[in-house]
């Protein structure tokens, strides 16, 4: 490979990493304020929440650490592909066992809980030029089946009368589902640009949901 084209890799993946970095933290941090949230108004679906973006948080901290090492130098991304693979697809299956609990934490809100229940999103990342299309592919489609059923959940329990709080939430959703849609496209038109925006998408939902209850925490 030429030397251009390896800077342009670790530009990529050191992108990637920082950003999976941020939205681990702010993953963390809205696990935090979900889980103290719940505490006071009693609502379900934010277990749900705290515990989903704890297993975010904490893998997104792993694979963007990983990333960053890898593309700043500190390990060799050919000699370490095996690793990044492994830790890329150990993150995918995580998300998605995130993206469960909270697709059933709203379900569970919206046929058996109470009307004004919250609700729920997450964040992930993969290299998607190292783990390659297939698996790529099949998380994106999961992720947006699963995510999908968490807005459909969350507009039923909307149409019963929700709160502004449970309306932004669901909005952060929104944001999180078209991130999703995105990355998927990147990989269908093979443009790792459109990953990027995806990922800052994403990380965006993450902020907006972290903004929404703290906000609403302190009343």
């Amino acid at each position: 490979m030429a030397g251009g084209q390896l800077m342009l890799l670790r530009d990529f993946i050191t992108l990637g990493g920082m950003l999976s970095l941020l939205s681990g933290v702010v993953a963390l941090i809205t696990s935090y304020i979900a889980f103290m949230y719940q505490r006071t108004v009693r609502a379900s679906p934010l277990n749900y929440i705290s515990f989903g973006f704890l297993l975010l948080g904490i893998g997104l901290i792993i694979q963007g650490w990983l990333s960053m090492s890898l593309g700043l130098g500190i390990g060799n991304i050919y000699e370490d592909a095996r690793l990044t693979y492994l830790a890329g697809v150990s993150y995918l299956l995580l998300q998605n066992v995130a993206y469960l609990v909270f697709a059933i934490g709203y379900t569970k809100a919206a046929y058996w809980g109470a009307l004004g229940a919250l609700v729920i999103e997450p964040r992930q990342l993969r290299e998607y030029f190292l783990l390659g299309h297939l698996v790529f592919d099949s998380s994106q489609v999961m992720s947006i089946t699963l995510l999908s059923i968490v807005v459909f959940e969350g507009l039923l329990l909307e149409s019963r009368g929700g709160s502004k709080v449970s309306r932004l939430i669901l909005l952060s959703f929104g944001f999180l589902l078209a991130s999703h849609v995105i990355m998927l496209y990147s990989s269908a038109v093979r443009d790792p640009y459109f990953y990027i925006y995806g990922e800052l998408v994403q990380f965006v939902s993450f902020a907006l949901l972290a903004l929404f209850l703290l906000r609403w925490s302190r009343y």
